[in-house]
């Protein structure tokens, strides 16, 4: 999978080319391997702040809580997604910490499999996975792969433009993306609002898109049993976390358990 250029949109060669320590385009662009082996290709003045995406007490706490396996059948769902449909080069769109990454690598180790996420910290922690064949700092809404060069694309609870995805997937490429269904982590919300609001139609953008055709709608869904501090980890990494005052907040450390369905919908596409 070629990347690109963020400033002139020309391709990357790894520069020298033995003994690669930075990227390099035509017009003599640079950006340096950090030590970690990722590559920054978020400039300066695409930032809307100083360290965009999520911030590092929300990946760890989400790291803790899928380390602990609660999201394994979502997991194997997508590995058979993904060797259902053969792909040559996997771009993990928004990667975070490279949970899902891992996972896949674990049980399809000689998938090509390249990530990108808007926040350094969560590129930091994938990069220790070692599992990635190229981590870049990038923006979802400006991919820094060329034209034509993914056959498969996942977007797993990830920002997402239609237009530059449909611009990086080959002309039979397939997309998955992967949303909360509407009742996913029902009991969590009632403990934060006094009336739980089902999660509306996160595809809307995708199912509406000149750029794709919706080919195949699955859900899957499981009730499970959070615990300890697994709980309070889980509300961290949700957006629920905003919303919950001090007092809910303390009252959701003290439960010992919390059942709550984990539902998920996940959509494929095809270029249209």
């Amino acid at each position: 999978m070629n990347l690109k250029c963020p400033a002139c949109q020309q391709v990357l060669n790894a520069f020298p080319e033995n003994t690669p320590h930075s990227l390099r385009c035509e017009n003599n662009h640079s950006y340096d391997f950090a030590k970690e082996g990722y590559v920054n290709l978020l400039l300066a003045q695409k930032k809307r702040s100083k360290n965009p995406g999520d911030d590092n007490a929300m990946m760890q706490c989400r790291q803790h809580f899928l380390n602990k396996g609660y999201y394994q059948f979502l997991v194997d769902t997508l590995v058979q997604l993904l060797k259902q449909h053969a792909p040559g080069t996997v771009l993990d769109v928004g990667c975070g910490e490279g949970y899902y990454g891992h996972a896949f690598k674990q049980q399809m180790p000689q998938l090509s499999l390249s990530g990108f996420d808007i926040a350094k910290g969560g590129i930091k922690l994938a990069a220790k996975r070692r599992v990635y064949d190229q981590l870049a700092v990038a923006s979802a809404y400006d991919i820094p792969v060329m034209q034509s060069s993914v056959d498969l694309a996942l977007s797993i609870f990830s920002p997402l433009d239609d237009k530059e995805l449909a611009r990086v997937l080959t002309t039979k490429g397939i997309l998955i993306a992967v949303g909360p269904a509407s009742n996913h982590l029902q009991t969590l919300a009632e403990q934060v609002y006094t009336q739980f609001k089902p999660h509306q139609n996160g595809f809307a953008l995708l199912d509406n898109s000149p750029y794709f055709n919706s080919i195949e709608t699955l859900q899957v869904e499981q009730k499970t049993t959070i615990t300890g501090a697994d709980i309070f980890n889980l509300l961290t990494m949700t957006p629920y976390y905003w919303s919950a005052s001090e007092e809910k907040q303390q009252a959701i450390k003290k439960l010992e358990a919390l059942t709550t369905p984990l539902a998920f919908q996940i959509k494929l596409y095809c270029r249209a």
